[in-house]
């Protein structure tokens, strides 16, 4: 992957990216209460940040070698380049590891490899990734969320879905983290989870597919059979038409 879009398209993908992390983060600060947080994908460490505004000060940042270093929110010492196609690690474990809106652009055959990653880095994670339909840039691997939880429970992590009934109603918080954020724990993580949290374990799988308006299913439905070449140039369009209006704001405010 190599950086297709300038310094100001980042700028955007940061604001929006940290808009939905603080409505977020803190229902993940109360579930999982993390002192350590690792972010797999984790471009130029916009959660990670916030994860340090919330008091989490040990974070590292795991994503490939193309992230601009000068362009880091976090130190560079604490970022770890890999390519996340293959099997990756770190070399400490972490409280939690976090994968958000990153295994879509991953090769299918990359799925069972990236779980196994990800497992490696914590007892508990916190997983998004789109759903078949969800649009977006170069998803390749769109997947219902109940296969990634079928591929963790396979590795002793039970599905629970702390996060998305509290987020149900924020519009603030983009879609795709609102309807598809879900944690997973083997039994040392789901031993460190608030009895809340625990509370919502999910043992049928199917249900995890539930979440989400209209709007988001009508969509899903619209956008699931157009080939990922034009969902990735509809995709392209909308964030440079979000790119400009962000860039005319400060005038027009002005």
């Amino acid at each position: 992957m190599s950086r297709l879009y300038d310094d100001r398209f980042y700028d955007w993908v940061n604001q929006t990216a940290r808009a939905s992390a603080r409505l977020l983060l803190p229902l993940a600060l109360d579930a999982a209460r993390p002192a350590s947080v690792v972010d797999v994908g984790c471009g130029e460490g916009a959660w990670l940040d916030e994860w340090r505004r919330l008091g989490v000060s040990d974070v590292s940042g795991v994503d490939g070698d193309y992230v601009s270093r000068a362009r880091l929110l976090i130190p560079a010492e604490n970022f770890v380049a890999a390519d996340l196609s293959r099997g990756f690690s770190t070399p400490r474990r972490f409280d939690l590891a976090q994968s958000l809106e990153v295994a879509e652009h991953l090769p299918p055959a990359s799925s069972e490899e990236f779980v196994d990653s990800m497992c490696g880095l914590s007892d508990v994670v916190m997983f998004s990734a789109a759903q078949p339909g969800q649009g977006g840039e170069g998803h390749v691997n769109e997947r219902r969320p109940s296969a990634w939880a079928a591929a963790f429970a396979q590795r002793g992590y039970g599905a629970y879905d702390a996060i998305r009934p509290a987020l149900a109603q924020q519009s603030r918080v983009s879609p795709w983290y609102r309807y598809n954020t879900i944690l997973y724990a083997n039994e040392a993580g789901a031993a460190r989870l608030s009895e809340a949290a625990r509370a919502t374990r999910v043992v049928d799988l199917r249900k995890l597919d539930e979440a989400g308006d209209l709007l988001w299913r009508v969509r899903k439905i619209a956008l699931r059979p157009l080939p990922v070449d034009l969902v990735t140039k509809l995709s392209r369009a909308r964030y440079r038409v979000a790119c400009e209006l962000s860039r005319l704001a400060p005038r027009a405010a002005g």
